[in-house]
């Protein structure tokens, strides 16, 4: 007869039982720690994998970046040289081709200058640091400026931004230089693509009390995946016309600045709509008035 030992009160048989589905409690829960550990693993092999293919995505977008910005920067500085040698060496040009020259001249510097001006404001905008400057503004009238700014230059002949509906009175306390680049932008992008047809520009007051602003024209318009994609940085949906591809990211971050949004509709070869929407607490009031 097998002599039982006693622990603690607990006979032997039950200190191994006890050892034994401690054991296996302890084996198996090695084993949903491994487990475990193997699928963390996995998920940071693929966070890993995801942040290296977003990585590579940056770097190309920065290297496409550069490439553009150099050929961007470079054509209106050759051609500004270009013609004002012109000018200089040429001392029997006709005043025809003098005034040609001096056109292309203005043409590029103010390409050049937008240029810088679009870098330079979405560094800001990155860095959190664009400046705003609030005031009572008439909008229809810097709307109407707007517009005939941009009809003054370059475009298909034949094509014209036209208001065709107004807020009549419409004041808002808002910077005036940023709504003028939100608007400028769509016009000009409006009056860049479109070879025939017209470009029609418009404000509205929605049922909300909101303000909504839109550019239509008649151009090229876009597929379904780049009207999902013109918002972001870089991107340009034609590479042979001249740009940054940074406006309308830009015109995204000053128009959700102030609480509002901005999208497009468009078909292919059917012109696009652009438009945005401002809150209706960005109406201006008078000291004492309700």
């Amino acid at each position: 007869m097998t002599d039982t030992i006693y622990f603690l009160g607990w006979s032997s048989e039950l200190v191994y039982g006890a050892l034994i589905v401690l054991s296996v409690l302890c084996i198996f829960m090695l084993l949903l720690l491994m487990a475990g550990m193997r699928k963390q693993q996995q998920r940071d092999r693929e966070a890993m994998q995801k942040l290296e293919e977003k990585n590579r995505e940056i770097v190309a977008l920065k290297d496409s970046f550069i490439a553009n910005m150099t050929h961007e920067i470079r054509t209106p500085l050759n051609a500004i040289v270009g013609f004002a040698t012109m000018i200089i060496d040429i001392d029997d040009l006709d005043p025809e081709s003098k005034a040609m020259c001096r056109k292309e001249i203005n043409d590029n510097k103010e390409h050049l200058l937008q240029l810088v001006s679009d870098l330079f404001d979405y560094s800001c905008i990155e860095s959190n640091t664009l400046e705003y400057v609030d005031e009572d503004t008439d909008i229809m009238a810097l709307i109407d400026e707007t517009c005939m700014r941009e009809n003054g230059l370059n475009h298909a002949e034949g094509v014209e931004a036209r208001v065709v509906e107004r807020i009549q009175g419409c004041r808002l306390r808002i910077d005036k230089k940023r709504f003028t680049q939100v608007m400028a932008n769509l016009v000009h992008n409006a009056l860049k693509f479109t070879q025939q047809g017209s470009v029609s520009v418009g404000a509205r007051r929605l049922d909300n009390g909101s303000f909504y602003f839109y550019v239509a024209d008649t151009g090229c318009g876009m597929d379904e995946e780049g009207r999902r994609a013109i918002f972001d940085r870089f991107v340009k949906m034609n590479k042979n016309i001249k740009g940054t591809g940074l406006g309308l990211s830009i015109s995204k971050a000053i128009v959700e600045h102030y609480g509002g949004g901005i999208g497009v509709e468009s078909k292919k070869g059917e012109g696009s709509t652009f438009y945005f929407t401002l809150p209706a607490t960005l109406l201006f009031k008078e000291y004492g008035k309700f």
